[in-house]
């Protein structure tokens, strides 16, 4: 029906109200490309909403303790195993190194026991308290946060909506995978903190060394994952953005995509840095107590570079023992198959040799 002020006043406002829904919701594709733009902006917000907020790791727990004492009885029984295991060795060996290893082990597997619950709350509080002052420093609040991070999925007119539906939902993606990285990170740590001991027992055996340096340096990741991603952000969302179409767009997911791959480039570089720490340069000025992950000499072991020294040396002598021989029988057998007048007789004492025949000095 046509719209009439006079004798359809209604219908008029009917079209008005339309006007007003369409233009605040346009249909069709754009507006499909817009609502995916809204949920990214309300799923960054809230992710830096809760980004400082995440409840810290909480090691007192009943829950935590009650794992940590049964960790405990269990590493008692591996490090009895393991240290019977070295005096096993000792006494086939010969060697009281491995007895001097079990019972150092010992002592540093005690020393875990007591000081790891402390030792990791410390550093979990400090970790927290360095990300809010991260993020205070350079943004001057957690809104304020939001808001940046809200702007990186902000509809704008000028860009395709069909690029902004493709950067909306990589954004979705790469929150999501972050946030569910940070909170994986408490429950890791959690677990990892629990089992401990397991780990520290196995620094009485020599096999077994590695457990607790594994686990460490994988704690030790996971704690410094927060401050690190915080410390990405505001690096990433303070930088002067290059442009306000797409370059801001990309700009700001390749800051979330850097926050999302923290954890992994923290182990490459933790494993490039235990290459060269434990076999490279810096081997040499550690000096000789340069050990391996399984608690061996990083070079070749003394014991069996002399036996392998020794036995080269016992083949070279034999080798000469044997080709002398054999020059010996080549000789020999070279003189008793000559003839026997060919064969040079013996000069009597004081009686010049003949000289053989065409020889010139008889001439």
């Amino acid at each position: 029906m046509a719209c009439d002020p006079i004798s359809n006043l209604t219908g008029c406002l009917s079209v008005a109200a339309a006007g007003q829904q369409n233009a605040a919701n346009p249909p069709g594709w754009e507006g499909i490309c817009l609502s995916f733009a809204k949920a990214a902006q309300q799923l960054l917000d809230s992710f830096a909403r809760s980004f400082t907020a995440i409840p810290p790791v909480d090691l007192t727990v009943t829950s935590v303790r009650s794992v940590y004492g049964l960790s405990l009885e269990i590493a008692a029984l591996v490090a009895a195993v393991l240290l019977l295991t070295q005096v096993i060795r000792t006494a086939v060996t010969h060697d009281g190194s491995a007895i001097a290893q079990g019972l150092l082990g010992v002592g540093k597997a005690a020393l875990a026991f007591v000081l790891t619950l402390a030792v990791a709350a410390t550093a979990l509080r400090a970790a927290d308290e360095l990300t809010t002052w991260i993020v205070v420093r350079s943004f001057g609040s957690t809104s304020a946060l939001s808001a940046h991070l809200a702007g990186l999925a902000s509809f704008n007119q000028n860009v395709s909506p069909s690029l902004t539906l493709i950067m909306a939902v990589l954004g979705i993606v790469l929150t999501i995978a972050l946030w569910a990285q940070l909170l994986a990170r408490g429950i890791a740590v959690t677990v990892l903190v629990a089992v401990s001991p397991l780990a520290a027992a196995g620094q009485v055996g020599n096999a077994s060394q590695q457990w607790w340096r594994k686990l460490a340096k994988t704690t030790v990741q996971l704690i410094a994952l927060k401050p690190v991603v915080a410390l990405i952000l505001a690096i990433g969302l303070t930088v002067p953005s290059p442009g306000t179409g797409v370059e801001k767009l990309l700009a700001g997911l390749l800051v979330l995509l850097l926050a999302g791959c923290a954890w992994p480039a923290m182990a490459r570089a933790a494993a490039v840095l235990e290459v060269h720490v434990t076999g490279g340069t810096l081997a040499g000025v550690r000096g000789a107590d340069t050990k391996t992950g399984a608690g061996q000499p990083g070079g070749v072991d003394p014991a069996e570079l002399s036996r392998i020294a020794e036995a080269r040396t016992m083949a070279v002598v034999h080798e000469l023992r044997a080709g002398a021989d054999r020059r010996l029988d080549v000789t020999r057998l070279a003189r008793t198959s000559l003839p026997a007048r060919a064969q040079p007789k013996q000069a009597k004492p004081g009686q010049r040799p003949k000289a053989a025949a065409g020889d010139g000095s008889a001439r």
